[in-house]
């Protein structure tokens, strides 16, 4: 039997052990093989192994409407730092702006608003007037989330965590139904280390940041006194903000100059960093999200945008 008259089932499985640079060879031997080779099955092994593809360490697809090899291609430019930049929204008044990002909508929150832009489903861009404000609060809205049907914001009246003060750990973990601290997470957190950021990953790993200049990784599995693993800020620089794609990567706001940072997980040292202020007007990056192509950051005057799907034509290696 020719190869590619195996069953498909076995062909997938065959092509799957092969590297990215052997597959795009492939794919141009004729058009029947291209349309095989371009299967997300095919790719999906790849596609785990590289930063922000959409595949999480337990194989579940975030964005299952993109190709997975349109996926790889981008993944590349997300390792080596390559894209377009742009400030699609500015204002005038310094701000404390938070974001969260919902399909083809993003949610701004500018002084006592939240805002819902409407992203353009072609380039990502953002339009200039947003289809929906919300407003209800008196002062700043400091942070606020999204579930499927509801928004949930705060004000500054809204308090989690602490600054560390006396040795109290800023990270204690809550029952809602008991409505009491069941543990605390660490015991070396220096004073005034308070955190500024926390994602859950899972429902056991947790992400956080804040001023001690540390990315933490916690299991809350294992003995809650010590972090699994650490990254810390290379420049001494506080941390506001913190996202992870469910996989390898980490990206993470600065205090200074609006510096972005991105972080492979497996290894120790930050792999790529984004500048987005001035070196004369310096703010920190109070917020960032990111999509499959894209990473939004809320600075103090103005929203910036990194697309990496820039210069897609080039070879997958």
């Amino acid at each position: 039997m020719l190869l590619f008259q195996l069953p498909e089932d076995v062909l997938y499985q065959i092509l799957s052990y092969l590297d990215c640079k052997t597959l795009s060879r492939l794919s141009q031997v004729s058009k029947a093989i291209c349309h095989i080779v371009n299967r997300d099955v095919v790719w999906k092994k790849i596609a785990k192994g590289l930063l922000n593809t959409g595949i999480t360490r337990y194989w579940t697809d975030i964005y299952p409407h993109i190709l997975l090899k349109d996926r790889v291609k981008i993944a590349q430019n997300w390792c080596d730092g390559v894209c377009k930049r742009t400030t699609p929204l500015k204002w005038k008044t310094k701000l404390l702006p938070w974001l969260q990002l919902d399909g083809n909508t993003l949610f701004l929150s500018q002084a006592a608003e939240i805002k819902a832009y409407p992203l353009h489903q072609d380039g990502k861009k953002i339009r200039q007037n947003p289809i929906k404000i919300y407003s209800g609060h008196k002062a700043d809205v400091c942070r606020f989330v999204l579930s499927d049907s509801s928004l949930i914001s705060g004000g500054s009246s809204f308090v989690t965590g602490t600054a560390c003060c006396e040795n109290f750990s800023p990270l204690r973990i809550w029952d809602v139904e008991r409505l009491e601290c069941v543990c605390s997470l660490g015991s070396e957190f220096r004073r005034g280390a308070g955190v500024l950021d926390m994602v859950f990953e899972t429902p056991f790993h947790l992400f956080t940041c804040g001023y001690d200049t540390l990315i933490r990784f916690w299991d809350l599995r294992l003995s809650p006194q010590k972090s699994v693993m650490e990254w810390e800020e290379p420049h001494d620089s506080a941390l506001y903000c913190i996202q992870t794609d469910g996989n390898h990567m980490i990206a993470s706001g600065s205090s200074y100059y609006g510096v972005v940072r991105l972080w492979d997980k497996r290894q120790t040292e930050c792999l790529q960093f984004f500048q987005l202020s001035s070196d004369l007007v310096s703010s920190p990056v109070y917020c960032l999200r990111f999509s499959n192509s894209h990473l939004y950051a809320a600075l103090a005057t103005a929203l910036h945008s990194l697309d990496f799907r820039h210069n897609l034509n080039i070879t997958i290696r």
